[in-house]
C-alpha cells in the first residue's frame, strides 16, 4: 500500500513541476576579477522532470532575460570562462563568472571588419585605424553608417546616439568629445555599436528605442591604468602656443578622467565639454524653453572651421571622478571654460525692395567669457528599477565690446550674467505586469543682461533682468497585456517668470519700461497605446494640456495633440518606421510680455497678445539598411508639415530701426524635407565612400509695413566624401559640400544662391615613422547678381613618429595668406552678403607624448 501510495504522490508532484506557471528571471553577467559586463553568454535552463529546455543569451551590458518553470536549475556558459550553475531560487541580479585558460590548437584566425553579435555591430579598430590617426575619433569619423558633426555630435545612420561607454560604463556622461578627441586609437580594440539601445534596463523590451548606443572597448594593456597624452606646441604669425594634458583611467570600481589646455590657435573649447545628452524625462508636452534671451548682439555664426575664423585665447579644465559597484554608479564633475575672441566682418542686406535702402555694416567685436558648471549624478539602473538624480550648478560671465561702420557709426557693448542651479530626478519601477514612472526637474535661473549702444545719431540702454523658478513633476503609469501595454501619464509644471526691464535713448522709435511678475502653470495627460510583437512596433499617443497664463491678466488654453508611430523590422537588414500628428497649440507665454526688446543696434522685437491657436498636422517616413558583412549603410527620412497660425510676423522699418513685431493675420505655411545617405566601406576598411544629402521647401508668407508678402524658398544640400588608403603608403580624404539656395517673393523672379566647397588632402606615408600631409581646400560663392567669390586654402604638414608614443610634427595653414571668406544667406524677406576676416598664415611646431 506504501508503495502505491509513494507512486501516487511523485505523480502529482511531477504533474506539478510539469504545469508549473513559467516565471521570468533577469539578471546581468560580469567578469568576476574586472566587473566588466559579459555578452554573448549562453544562459540555459533545464527542468529535468520535463526534459524542457529554454535558451538566452546576454546583451552587451551583460543583462539577460530567460522564461523558465520552478525547480529547474540555470546554467551560465562561456568560452573563456568557468562554467556556472545556479537554482532558480538564487539572487540573479549581478552573476559573476571566473575566467579561465583555455587550450586551443595552433589556428591562425583573421578578425573581420565589422562583426554582429545580435543588435551590436563591433568595428574592429585596427582594420580601419590608419598611421596617420591620432586620437580615436579620426578613426570613428571613417566607420561606415556613423557621422560626425562638426559640433562632435556622434551619428549612426541618421540619427544621434543616445549613450556613449567606455568598457561599458556611462562615466563621461554625454561629454564624449572629450574622449574621442583626447584617446589614443592604440588604446581602443573596438567600437561597438548597440542598436535601438535602451540604456534604461528597466525599460528594456517595454519602450523602444531608435537610437544606438557606442561603446569603445579598450585593449588589455589600456585598462586599470592611467593613459593619456600630453602636447606642447609653439609658432608665429601672430605668437602660437598650444598646451594641454589628457588623462585617464578605467578600473572596474573607479573611473577618472582630467583635461587641462590652453590655445590660441583657433580651437574651440565647447566642442568637446558640449552635454550630447538626449534622454527625454517627460512626456512630449513639456515645453523645455518657455522664455527666450532677447539679446543677440553679441552673436556670431560663420559657416567655416573655427579653425579659420577664431582669433582666440581658449582655456579649459574639466574633471571627471566615478565611482561604479555593480548596478551603482556615481559621478562628479567640473568645468571651467573660458574664451576670449576677436571677429572683424562685414555685411550688405538687400530687403528686395525699391523703398528700403541696403544695409551696410562693417563690424569688430571682442568677447570674453568664463564659465563653471559643477554636476554630481547619481544612479542605480537594474532590471527591476532604475533611480537617477542629477543636479547640475553653472555660472556664465560674459563681456563683449564691438565697434560699427558703414551706415551709420556707434558702439555696442553687451553684459551678461547668469547663474543656474537644475535638479533632475527619475525613478522607475517595474515587475513582469506593471510600470511606474516618477520624474521631475527643479531649477532656479538668474539672468541679468545689458545692451548699451552709442554713437553720433544712436544712444540706447537696454537692460533686462530675469529671475526664473520651475518646478516639472510627472507620473507615468503601465500596464501590460501580453502584447499590448497601456500607459497614462501626468504632470505639473509650475513657472514663476519675474522679468524686469528698461529701453531708453535717442531717436528710439518705441521706448518702454517692463516689470512682470508671470506665472505660466500646465497640467497635462496623456494616454499611450503600445503594441511590439515580433518585429513589429506601434505606439499611440494622447497628449492633452491645460495651460493658465498669469502675465498681466489670467488665461486659459488647452492644448491637444495626438500622434501615431509604427515600426517593422523587415529581415535582419532594414527597417521602416513612420509617423502622424496633429497638434493644436496654444500662444507661447512670452507673447503677452508686450514690453519692447532692443536685441542689437538695429533690430527691435515688440510682442503683441494672441489668444488664438496654432493648428499644424505632419507626417514622415524613415527607411534604414545595413549590411554589417559588405559594410553598407543607408538611411533616407522625409517629412511634410501644414501649420495654420492666426498671426503674422510684421517688419515695420521705422529711421535707421527694423521694429519686429506680430498682426493678427492667418498664415499658412508647408515644409516638406527629404534627406538621407549612404556608407560603403571598401576593401577591408580602407576606404569609406559616401554621400548625405538634404532638401527642404517652404512655402509660407509674412508682413512688411503691413502688408502680407508670400514667399518661396527652396534649400538642396549634397555631401560626398571619400576617406582612406588608396595604397598602403598614400592616403587620402576628399569631402564635398555643394548648396543651392533660392528665395522667390509671389509675383517676382526668384533670386538664386550657389555654393560649394570641397577639401583634399593626401598623405604620404614612406616608412612607419615619417608623415607628410598636403591638403587644399575651395570655397565657392556665385551670388545673386552674377558675380562670385573663390577662396582657395593651402596647408602643409609634417609628422615624424619617434616613438609608438611620441611625435613630432610642423605644420602650416592658409599658405596663400588669404584674409577674407564672403558668402551669402536670405533671412526674413531679405539676402544678406557677408565677409569675415579669417586667420592668418600659421606655422606651428608641436611634440606629443601619449602614455
Amino acid at each position: 500500500m506504501k508503495r502505491y501510495i509513494t507512486l501516487f504522490m511523485s505523480t502529482l508532484l511531477g504533474i506539478a513541476v510539469m504545469t508549473a506557471a513559467p516565471e521570468i528571471i533577469r539578471g546581468t553577467v560580469t567578469d568576476s576579477e574586472s566587473g566588466e559586463p559579459l555578452p554573448g553568454v549562453v544562459v540555459q535552463s533545464i527542468n529535468e522532470a520535463s526534459k524542457s529546455v529554454s535558451f538566452s543569451s546576454t546583451k552587451a551590458d551583460g543583462s539577460f532575460t530567460l522564461n523558465v518553470k520552478s525547480g529547474v536549475s540555470v546554467t551560465f556558459r562561456c568560452m573563456g570562462y568557468e562554467t556556472l550553475s545556479m537554482k532558480v531560487t538564487d539572487d540573479f541580479a549581478s552573476v559573476k563568472m571566473s575566467p579561465k585558460a583555455t587550450q586551443l590548437r595552433d589556428v591562425i584566425i583573421k578578425a573581420p571588419d565589422i562583426s554582429q553579435k545580435g543588435d551590436t555591430l563591433v568595428y574592429n579598430v585596427d582594420k580601419f585605424a590608419k598611421q596617420q590617426d591620432d586620437a580615436i575619433i579620426d578613426v570613428i569619423k571613417r566607420l561606415p553608417g556613423i557621422k560626425v558633426d562638426d559640433d562632435g555630435t556622434i551619428m549612426y545612420n541618421g540619427k544621434p546616439i543616445n549613450k556613449f561607454y567606455i568598457d561599458g560604463n556611462d562615466f563621461i556622461g554625454g561629454q564624449y568629445g572629450l574622449a574621442t578627441n583626447n584617446l589614443s586609437k592604440d588604446d581602443v580594440k573596438s567600437v561597438e555599436v548597440l542598436e535601438n539601445h535602451q540604456p534604461i534596463k528597466a525599460l528594456d523590451d517595454i519602450e523602444f528605442s531608435d537610437q544606438a548606443g557606442i561603446n569603445l572597448k579598450l585593449k588589455e594593456d589600456a585598462r586599470q591604468k592611467w593613459v593619456g597624452v600630453a602636447q606642447g606646441a609653439a609658432g608665429f604669425s601672430p605668437m602660437l602656443y598650444d598646451a594641454s594634458l589628457f588623462t585617464m583611467r578605467i578600473a572596474s570600481k573607479i573611473q577618472n578622467m582630467f583635461t587641462l589646455k590652453v590655445d590660441n590657435t583657433g580651437w574651440d573649447p565647447s566642442t568637446q565639454i558640449i552635454e550630447h545628452d538626449y534622454e527625454m524625462l517627460f512626456d512630449r508636452s513639456y515645453d523645455a524653453n518657455i522664455w527666450s534671451d532677447y539679446i543677440s548682439a553679441d552673436a556670431v555664426s560663420i559657416p567655416l572651421a573655427d579653425r579659420r575664423t577664431r582669433d582666440n585665447l581658449s582655456m579649459l579644465a574639466n574633471a571627471i571622478t566615478a565611482w561604479r559597484t555593480g548596478d551603482t554608479s556615481m559621478r562628479l564633475k567640473l568645468n571651467y571654460s573660458g574664451d576670449r575672441l576677436d571677429y572683424s566682418s562685414g555685411v550688405i542686406t538687400d530687403y528686395f525692395s525699391s523703398d528700403i535702402p541696403d544695409f551696410v555694416q562693417n563690424k569688430s567685436l571682442r568677447t570674453s567669457s568664463h564659465d563653471v558648471t559643477a554636476q554630481l549624478n547619481s544612479e542605480v539602473n537594474k532590471s527591476e528599477y532604475y533611480l537617477k538624480n542629477k543636479l547640475v550648478a553653472d555660472a556664465l560671465w560674459r563681456n563683449s565690446d564691438s565697434g560699427v561702420s558703414g551706415s551709420y557709426s556707434l558702439g555696442q557693448r553687451v553684459k551678461r550674467r547668469t547663474l543656474s542651479v537644475v535638479d533632475d530626478l527619475r525613478l522607475v519601477k517595474r515587475n513582469d505586469k506593471r510600470l511606474v514612472t516618477v520624474s521631475s526637474r527643479n531649477s532656479v535661473n538668474h539672468n541679468p543682461q545689458e545692451l548699451n549702444v552709442t554713437g553720433d545719431e544712436i544712444n540706447a540702454d537696454q537692460w533686462i533682468h530675469t529671475t526664473d523658478v520651475r518646478s516639472t513633476t510627472e507620473v507615468k503609469y503601465g500596464r501590460f497585456f501580453g502584447r499590448w501595454k497601456l500607459y497614462t501619464s501626468g504632470g505639473v509644471d509650475l513657472n514663476y517668470h519675474r522679468l524686469k526691464s528698461s529701453l531708453t535713448g535717442r531717436e528710439l522709435p518705441v521706448e518702454g519700461d517692463g516689470h512682470y511678475n508671470a506665472f505660466v502653470s500646465g497640467v497635462y495627460v496623456t494616454p499611450q497605446l503600445d503594441y511590439d510583437y515580433r518585429s513589429f512596433n506601434l505606439s499611440i499617443w494622447l497628449p492633452v494640456k491645460w495651460r493658465h497664463y498669469s502675465i498681466a491678466g489670467n488665461r486659459d488654453f488647452v492644448d491637444v495633440s495626438p500622434r501615431v508611430w509604427v515600426r517593422k523590422q523587415i529581415g535582419a537588414k532594414s527597417e521602416f518606421s513612420a509617423s502622424v500628428a496633429y497638434a493644436m497649440s496654444s500662444p507661447s507665454a512670452e507673447m503677452f510680455v508686450d514690453t519692447p526688446f532692443m536685441l542689437d543696434s538695429r533690430n527691435i522685437y515688440r510682442a503683441v497678445a494672441m489668444e488664438r491657436y496654432t493648428n499644424s498636422s505632419s507626417a514622415s517616413l524613415t527607411y534604414k539598411y545595413r549590411n554589417p558583412l559588405s559594410a553598407f549603410f543607408a538611411n533616407i527620412s522625409g517629412s511634410f508639415q501644414l501649420s495654420r497660425a492666426p498671426f503674422m510676423s510684421n517688419q515695420l522699418f521705422t529711421g535707421d530701426f527694423i521694429v519686429s513685431t506680430y498682426s493678427p493675420m492667418a498664415c499658412t505655411s508647408r515644409i516638406m524635407s527629404l534627406s538621407g545617405g549612404l556608407s560603403k566601406g571598401v576593401g577591408h576598411g580602407r576606404l569609406v565612400m559616401g554621400i548625405d544629402a538634404s532638401m527642404n521647401h517652404v512655402t509660407s508668407a509674412t508682413m512688411r509695413e503691413g502688408g502680407k508678402v508670400p514667399y518661396k524658398q527652396w534649400f538642396v544640400s549634397v555631401n560626398p566624401y571619400v576617406k582612406g588608403n588608396i595604397v598602403r603608403w598614400l592616403s587620402m580624404a576628399y569631402d564635398m559640400h555643394g548648396q543651392h539656395n533660392s528665395f522667390a517673393i509671389e509675383g517676382e523672379p526668384p533670386s538664386h544662391v550657389n555654393s560649394f566647397n570641397h577639401s583634399l588632402s593626401l598623405t604620404v606615408l614612406p616608412n612607419d615613422y615619417w608623415m607628410f600631409t598636403a591638403g587644399c581646400e575651395h570655397y565657392y560663392t556665385g551670388f545673386a547678381e552674377g558675380n562670385h567669390s573663390n577662396l582657395v586654402l593651402f596647408d602643409a604638414s609634417v609628422v615624424w613618429q619617434i616613438t609608438g608614443r611620441t611625435r613630432l610634427s610642423l605644420t602650416a595653414s592658409n599658405l596663400l595668406d588669404e584674409r577674407s571668406y564672403r558668402y551669402m544667406s536670405y533671412g526674413t524677406l531679405s539676402q544678406s552678403e557677408y565677409a569675415y576676416r579669417i586667420r592668418p598664415r600659421n606655422v606651428l611646431a608641436s611634440v606629443q607624448v601619449r602614455f
